[in-house]
Order: structure tokens, then sequence, then C-alpha cells
């Protein structure tokens, strides 16, 4: 009977060691921080951005996306404090409006967001320009497409069903003979 104790044991001890590490191995990336000093950009302009808390040395691309498209801004690398700053243009031909400026790790995974937005170069920041349809934020919220695969949608369901089935073969009742 002891003989059965010890494997058991063990495999528990082992699944406890995996739930307990499952975070980090889930999460590759530090959700970073992006700090602008005014949230309304105007086309045309540069625009001192600062980032924080994210992978040290590593490389992210900035865009600014919308409803038609991502844009392409710059390339940067965090230092070893997982920090940047650098100064970033706003393209000329930016049609204004809301916008989201995401910050992107080499691998495709989206690591911080921050919302903007833009206004026609020569159209004015703050209150006096905010009237404007279309130069000033506004409280409608920004809808943008995300990517979703199939596959990740058809695991997570059959987890799910394997997680009930499994635990309603656990609370049946024995039979007795």
């Amino acid at each position: 009977m002891r003989h059965g104790i010890l494997p058991a044991c063990a495999a528990v001890a082992l699944a406890v060691a995996v739930v307990a590490t499952a975070p980090r191995i889930l999460d590759a990336h530090e959700k970073g921080v992006l700090k602008l000093a005014n949230r309304e950009l105007m086309a045309g302009d540069s625009v001192r951005l600062a980032g924080e808390k994210f992978t040290p040395r590593g490389a992210l691309t900035l865009f600014l996306t919308g409803v038609r498209g991502r844009i392409r801004l710059d390339q940067v690398r965090a230092d070893t404090g997982g920090a940047f700053a650098l100064v970033i243009r706003v393209p000329t031909d930016l049609a204004p409006g809301a916008y989201r400026l995401v910050a992107v790790a080499a691998d495709g995974d989206e690591v911080a967001a921050l919302d903007v937005s833009v206004v026609a170069h020569g159209a004015g920041h703050g209150p006096a320009a905010a009237g404007h349809e279309g130069d000033g934020p506004s409280a409608a919220p920004l809808v943008l497409d995300r990517a979703r695969s199939p596959w990740v949608t058809v695991g997570a369901v059959a987890m799910i069903a394997l997680a009930l089935v499994s635990s309603g073969m656990l609370l049946r009742r024995p039979v007795k003979t």
C-alpha cells in the first residue's frame, strides 16, 4: 500500500509545481506602460513618447491603429531596465479621429496600448478645438478588430467539455453490486 502513496505524492507535487509556474510561462511578455504628455496628437507634429515596464532590451514596434488599419511609426529597443524614450512623428496625411497607440513585441504580441486622438494640422489643441466634430476625443469606444484563431476557441471549448465530463465522472456514486 505504501508503494502506491509515493508515486501519488510525487504526481501531486509535480502538478502543484506546474500550476504555480503556469502564469509565468503563459505571460511571455510583461505588460508595458506608454506615456504621452498629451493624448491629443496633431497630424504632422512630433511628440515625445516614454515607455516603461517592458522586457529588458526587448525590441518593440510602435503603431497607430485606427479604422483604416495599422500605421507603423517607429521601432525602439528598451534599455536594461525595460524603459525607453523617443520622439515619434505623427504622419501628416493621417485622418483626424480616434486611434490606439500600440507597442508590439518582436513576436507580434501586443504588450502596451494607449488611446489617443488625432486632429488635423492647424486645427488647434484644447477645449476650443474640441467642439469640432472629429477633432477631439469622444466618449465613443474605439472598436478594433483583434486576430482570434479558431483553434484557440475550439481548444477552449474542448477543455471546458473535458473538465465537465471528468468532474461528472468523479462525482458519480459508486455502483453497489
